[in-house]
């Protein structure tokens, strides 16, 4: 009968399957690398003898093409797409149909490299530092399941579909709006339907990951620093995590707002997508990291309270062995409640003075880049 394996070989596993895991965008980005590098690095090929390298969190070290180089590839491919169907449809793009085009090619590699850059740091904070904290065989399981569900590429390729043509015609109808003598054209709808399935992609691989996931902190048994369980390395790191992907989605947000601003979609005079934006994408940003924050707040009292009960235990113990205590009694009745209030005293979240203020000014960049972009009429505003 073979022995069962050990919690620490349990770990190691788990770390070897994190490493495979790839998301939808991901196989995207990496595919386009790996057949770039068969074409001018073909022997670092033969050496892995696979298409795609074992670890994407390592690839780098196997020479493969940056994630801007390939996420550049499929902006010049999606652009390529739209420009043929545009020349067959004998509608060839004009300058504003290029300007539109270009700019939502750019837009979904973004948003492709966005979520490439969420995905591998959630994976590489549990497997370089995380998985080591949790202390129980069934949880490592429980989130091996969990991951491979997530990680299934039918339901991201499904949403895509049916809600990215939803959002792009959306947009090319306002763009339509603001464009006085434009009209429909298949070149440039076509490019914009293909970038916003890419792009819805960044959505819905962080509603699971970041909004999920931290619900979920609760049902695992972690290693955390008894006296102040908010200071413990697990609790910075995935405090750290959710700040990490907030900015780089934050980021997004901004580049999204500049290049609807650069399109002539939002402006002062059409306030609709605007509101869009800020429904679909910008509000549910927000909400995703306060809950996180709420849930990792979650952990850190469940940790504290574990351990203030345990001590309010023996002092209710040691209150109730004698009906009147004596000398030495009553001193260690009062360094048990000096450390129960020290205990008691210690932060109840991650978050502090500087991060929560780095959190308002970012939220502030998207209005900044809205602002910018229509300067002008934000000047004439004030001069009436």
């Amino acid at each position: 009968m073979e022995n069962s394996p050990t919690l620490d070989e349990k770990r190691d596993a788990f770390r070897r399957k994190l490493a495979s895991h790839r998301s939808l965008p991901e196989y995207l980005l990496d595919g386009v690398g790996a057949v770039l590098q068969r074409l001018f690095n073909p022997t670092e090929v033969k050496k892995r003898a696979k298409f795609l390298p074992e670890d994407a969190s390592g690839q780098d070290h196997e020479s493969f093409p940056s994630v801007w180089i390939t996420g550049g590839v499929i902006a010049s491919i999606t652009l390529l797409i739209g420009g043929v169907v545009a020349a067959l449809s004998r509608s060839p793009l004009n300058a504003e149909e290029f300007r539109l085009s270009a700019w939502a090619a750019t837009a979904g590699a973004l948003a492709l490299i966005a979520n490439k850059y969420n995905i591998r740091t959630f994976l590489n904070t549990f497997r370089d530092s995380c998985i080591d904290k949790m202390q129980r065989e069934k949880d490592i399981d429980d989130l091996g399941r969990w991951l491979d569900a997530q990680f299934s590429l039918w339901p991201p390729l499904f949403w895509g579909v049916l809600i990215g043509p939803l959002l792009g015609g959306a947009l090319y109808f306002f763009w339509l709006r603001n464009h006085p003598g434009a009209v429909f054209h298949i070149g440039p709808f076509v490019i914009v339907i293909l970038s916003f399935i890419q792009a819805v992609w960044v959505g819905y691989y962080l509603i699971p990951f970041y909004l999920n996931f931290p619900l979920r902190l609760n049902r695992y048994e972690f290693d955390l620093y008894t006296l102040d369980p908010s200071s413990s390395e697990l609790v910075g790191r995935l405090s750290r995590l959710l700040s990490y992907a907030f900015y780089v989605t934050m980021a997004y947000i901004v580049q999204l707002t500049f290049g609807l601003t650069f399109i002539g979609v939002l402006t002062t005079e059409t306030p609709v997508p605007g509101f869009l934006v800020s429904a679909l994408v910008w509000v549910p940003t927000v909400i995703m990291f306060i809950s996180g924050q709420l849930d990792l707040s979650n952990l850190i009292t469940r940790a504290k309270w574990k351990t203030l009960n345990e001590v309010q235990a023996r002092i209710e113990r040691l209150s109730a062995a004698q009906d009147l205590p004596d000398k030495d009694t009553l001193e260690r009745l009062g360094k048990l409640m000096d450390y129960h209030d020290r205990i008691e005293a210690t932060p109840n979240s991650a978050l502090n003075f500087r991060s929560g203020l780095n959190f308002l000014n970012s939220l502030l960049l998207p209005v900044l880049a809205f602002l910018i972009g229509n300067l002008k009429d934000v000047i004439g505003f004030f001069k009436n």
